[in-house]
């Protein structure tokens, strides 16, 4: 059966027999075949072909996450009894981008040392979307930085704690300020990242319960551009100090001596009901036994 899905999921990605044919090297009679045997033991149309086209049934569009699933699983199950060395597979890893750029990379790097063979796939996005990619099993981990979802189908570990700063370029007016209060940033331009949640959603909630009004804030979606933008005196920003050490050591930036930086924390996460396979065990033993890289 695990042959017959892995054709229905090429051509659920396509809809087209010949394009799923090509993709899979097979002839579009066999393509044909497959899918109708997987009909048969199913009992269901997965598939109707209105004219030249093909579309999902709704009993396809059902199928197809539960096809990945087990096809995943399966390739998951080559592994179990293989040799470290022989160890392969994919891994799907979620991450906020400040631990994805800053963080990240250099326990990929002894990962992938060990293990050549693992295929790693890094989705960065929102720490408030992962416990649904976990959910719909999109990803098999994710690391994300704010505090516990506590929510009873997600298993935690806290990597390491952290903290926010507030960043200016070495000539702005702020810099030397001793000590820096929300207050100054009225007549700022303060530069944040994009989002409704995490440190970025903090700092609104607190200038709003200061009533402090900021004369403007411009949301990025990216962090390397608002360092940038904050190098070229563009305006002041609040962003992990984990993503601007770096700059902060080399003079390019300038820390703001703020007394109540909003707290960060750093966790791994992944659905309680996860199985890990040898790949994924071996990776979050490799995150633990070196959590202070």
């Amino acid at each position: 059966m695990i042959r017959n899905l892995e054709t229905f999921i090429a051509v659920a990605r396509v809809l087209n027999f010949g394009e799923a044919a090509k993709m899979l090297s097979y002839s579009q009679s066999t393509i044909s075949d497959q899918i109708r045997l997987l009909e048969q033991e199913l009992g269901v149309r997965l598939f109707e072909r209105i004219g030249r086209r093909v579309f999902l049934t709704t009993q396809g569009e059902l199928l197809v996450p539960a096809a990945k699933r087990l096809v995943k699983d399966a390739a998951n199950l080559k592994n179990l009894f293989r040799s470290e060395a022989e160890m392969g597979g994919v891994i799907t890893i979620a991450a906020a981008e400040s631990l994805c750029t800053y963080w990240l990379p250099q326990l990929l790097k002894a990962y992938r040392q060990l293990y050549p063979n693992v295929h790693l796939n890094i989705r960065v996005g929102s720490c408030v979307d992962f416990p649904q990619w976990l959910q719909q099993d999109l990803v098999d981990v994710a690391f994300s930085l704010r505090n516990e979802y506590r929510k009873p189908q997600l298993v935690e570990d806290v990597l390491f704690n952290g903290q926010t700063v507030f960043i200016a370029a070495p000539d702005h007016a702020l810099a030397q300020a001793a000590p820096f209060e929300l207050e100054l940033l009225s007549a700022q331009t303060l530069l944040v990242p994009e989002g409704h949640a995490g440190y970025p959603q903090e700092l609104k909630l607190l200038l709003a319960d200061r009533q402090i009004r900021v004369e403007h804030m411009l949301e990025f979606g990216s962090l390397e551009t608002i360092k940038q933008c904050v190098k070229n005196g563009l305006g002041i920003s609040l962003l992990p100090e984990l993503a601007v050490a770096e700059e902060i050591r080399r003079g390019e930036l300038v820390k703001l001596a703020w007394k109540e930086p909003i707290l960060l924390k750093a966790i791994m996460v992944f659905h309680r009901d996860k199985w890990l396979s040898p790949p994924l065990a071996a990776f979050k033993q490799l995150v633990l036994s070196n959590i202070d890289i």
